[in-house]
């Protein structure tokens, strides 16, 4: 698409003899901070307001001429120009405007980066719009899961076959309605390669099935399943008693295939071919090729002593013609003795999948360049303005975070779940202005055995099933930027020893590399564990802790700024009506009184669900306590009672002591409102189930449990 269909033409137009009063007046009303001066229609310079404001700190009149403050050395692109080219010119001007010209070289309008950024999303967004299309209107049916089974694509092609209802598919896990397929699928997952020409029978009809992962930024995020129906081919083989009524359904058959197909005898003289067979093989006359050998007319298949030997390929992958195919080889048996194969060869389909993915994988990583890009255009302050809060502690946590991301040391965050320790992270980089890229490692979300390969890449050849030319890890990612560690306290000890030398010579090794690899990252770490006690248990090297605990921000729970409770309702509730066509006026005193008696061991995770699921079953244009969940009051800290005057060292274990009892009881209360059942306590509580397991532990709260419910 070309520059002028985003040009922003309504821009301010001034003179050389234009007075500053006058320019001042023009951005006002245009709500603009550039504007252009033109002389007989032509480009003279431009003026930012920037520019007027530090005239007037100068002393300048209102009805002194711009032109000394005018800029002749401009940056101009042509409307006619592609967007890409766009890009590069602003780029390499580093500048964020750029005046359009058009073809006299007469000013057309003013690009901004904003423009740029959403003439991309949605060129990116009517690209997405196709592929759509495609796959709906594709002859094969098509359904696709995420990493979890849950199916997320599908066409009409798929319906109709499976005769499945649509209304009940989506995010359904694959097991409830498409078993068969389950097993494929997570192979497909699990080793981001496709697994084609899998012969599936599913209810009263049999598919040939492929299943082809689904990347994005070369992690498997997904897979799809590309199903053809062959029901009606093998009913007919079945019912067909002479070789004479065989052939001729065999012959029309294969005409029909999409891909290539070839029979042979048990010498390997082929019998039948089909148009696909010939079409990649480029032979024309069918009668010279039937009888020939396989050898002879397609010389890159397997066949001769592995034809007669093996029982069967699945499926490998073959160069012919300069194109890779994947073949596929199935023996013919009748009473025990094998009377030939069939040969299938996919190509055409293949390539095209392969294709679109590639191009998707492309369109995902472009357009996370450009949310990032627009968000920082977007956050004209600190990039922690946007946090909610009038308490003190808050405030001045903020400004130590500000302070920490102008740092260059190492920065570890603490704090309960659902605290936002991974917002801050996030914030710390973007103030910190380092030039690199922000990437998050879930440290107890990714398998241990796949740990050091995530975090240091592989090289070429490292291993069987390694990607040509190696993968990056997320150190080298992050070089120059920020490799934001997340529940840290949950990498193994085999690993540490590892992060503790990159972060100590800057360097490391990938899998199967001879050479190091120098970066500059900077480690900000979060976790919501006592990482001292860890390394008292022998699960977390002390060596490493120092490395990490350069600089220590502590993020203070809901409890301990309960004078947020108010504004962060009135936030949440904005939030949810600009979501919703309802609207909410706001909370009555009444639940603010009881979300400020309640303990919150999800923090404000647990206050935005809570509000949300309020806001749903209000009635009204106002939350009442009544629309609250029963456990609410249930589960209300108890009113603390005054304790005595003590030592401030007593004092301080006392309250440990009486927050542990009170975050005890708590828990104790939700289990019996759910009856035991962990998954819903930690829903009511909203924390993780994890979480909620390493609290049973740590409170020993199990015996108490066995015990309420037996007596119960």
């Amino acid at each position: 698409m070309k520059v002028s269909s985003f040009t922003t033409v309504n821009y301010v137009k001034l003179s050389l003899t234009s007075t500053i009063r006058e320019a001042i007046a023009a951005f006002l009303e245009n709500r603009a901070d550039l504007g252009c001066i033109t002389k007989d229609k032509k480009l003279a310079g431009i003026i930012h307001k920037n520019a007027i404001y530090r005239a007037l700190l100068h002393n300048l009149s209102l009805d002194d001429q711009i032109k000394p403050l005018i800029n002749e050395s401009v940056i101009t692109i042509h409307k006619d120009q592609s967007l890409i080219a766009a890009r590069d010119i602003m780029i390499k001007g580093k500048v964020s405007h750029a005046v359009v010209l058009d073809h006299n070289q007469e000013v057309y309008g003013i690009m901004s980066k904003s423009d740029l950024v959403n003439s991309h999303m949605t060129v990116l967004q009517d690209t997405l719009n196709r592929m759509k299309s495609l796959i709906e209107n594709l002859q094969d049916a098509v359904i696709s899961v995420d990493s979890n089974l849950r199916i997320t694509t599908f066409n009409q092609t798929a319906l109709n076959l499976l005769q499945l209802n649509g209304k009940h598919l989506l995010e359904a896990p694959i097991d409830r309605f498409l078993p068969p397929f389950r097993r494929w699928l997570i192979e497909t997952l699990k080793t981001g390669e496709i697994q084609d020409a899998k012969r599936i029978r599913y209810d009263n009809i049999t598919v040939i099935a492929s299943f082809i992962p689904i990347k994005e930024i070369d992690r498997v995020t997904g897979a799809m399943a590309v199903l053809r129906d062959v029901t009606s081919y093998e009913n007919i083989a079945n019912e067909l008693v002479t070789t004479k009524q065989l052939k001729k359904i065999l012959d029309s058959a294969l005409e029909l295939a999409y891909d290539g197909v070839a029979v042979t005898d048990k010498h390997g003289h082929i019998t039948m071919v089909n148009q696909g067979f010939k079409e990649l093989f480029q032979l024309d006359d069918h009668d010279e090729i039937i009888g020939q050998s396989i050898i002879k007319i397609a010389p890159q298949i397997p066949s001769g002593p592995r034809l007669e030997f093996e029982k069967k390929m699945e499926g490998e992958l073959i160069p012919i013609h300069g194109q890779n195919c994947i073949v596929a080889q199935m023996p013919i048996y009748e009473d025990g003795q094998r009377i030939g194969a069939i040969i299938k060869i996919i190509f055409q389909q293949l390539e095209a999948w392969k294709d679109i993915f590639l191009h998707m994988d492309k369109l995902e990583s472009e357009i996370s360049y450009y949310r990032g890009e627009l968000y920082r255009i977007s956050k004209d302050t600190s990039p922690f303005d946007h946090v909610i809060t009038h308490n003190p502690q808050m405030e001045k946590f903020k400004q130590d975070a500000v302070i920490a991301a102008k740092s260059l040391s190492n920065v570890i965050i603490t704090g309960e779940s659902g605290t936002g320790k991974e917002l801050f992270a996030e914030g710390i980089h973007n103030e910190s202005g380092r030039k690199g890229a922000f990437i998050k490692v879930n440290c107890g979300a990714i398998p241990e055995e796949l740990l050091e390969s995530e975090f240091f890449g592989y090289a070429d050849g490292a291993f069987t099933g390694a990607k040509k030319g190696g993968k990056p890890g997320k150190f080298e990612l992050a070089d120059n930027g920020t490799l934001f560690l997340d529940e840290i306290g949950d990498m193994p000890l085999s690993l540490q020893v590892k992060l503790l030398r990159v972060l100590q010579e800057q360097e490391f090794e990938r899998i199967g590399a001879t050479k190091p690899t120098k970066v500059n990252v900077r480690i900000i770490s979060a976790t919501n564990k006592d990482l001292a006690e860890l390394i008292n248990r022998g699960k977390f090297r002390e060596d490493l802790y120092y490395r990490i605990h350069v600089i220590h921000l502590h993020i203070p729970p809901l409890r301990e700024r309960l004078d947020d409770i108010p504004v962060l309702c009135t936030h949440f509730i904005n939030k949810i009506n600009r979501k919703t066509s309802k609207n909410i006026n706001g909370i009555s005193p009444q639940v603010i009184h009881s979300f400020q008696r309640y303990h919150w061991p999800g923090n404000i995770r647990q206050l935005e669900n809570v509000l949300e699921r309020a806001f749903h079953f209000s009635q009204t244009n106002w939350i009442e306590k009544s629309h609250l969940p029963k456990e609410m009051n249930l589960l209300e800290a108890p009113t603390s009672l005054p304790l005595p005057e003590k030592s401030e060292s007593t004092m301080k274990i006392n309250r440990k002591h009486s927050m542990h009892q009170t975050e005890k009881q708590v828990i104790l209360q939700a289990l019996k409102a759910c009856q035991g059942n962990r998954s819903k306590t930690a829903e009511l509580l909203g924390i993780s189930r994890t979480t909620l397991y390493q609290k049973i532990k740590k409170y020993q709260i199990t015996e108490e449990l066995e015990v309420k419910f037996s007596s119960s």
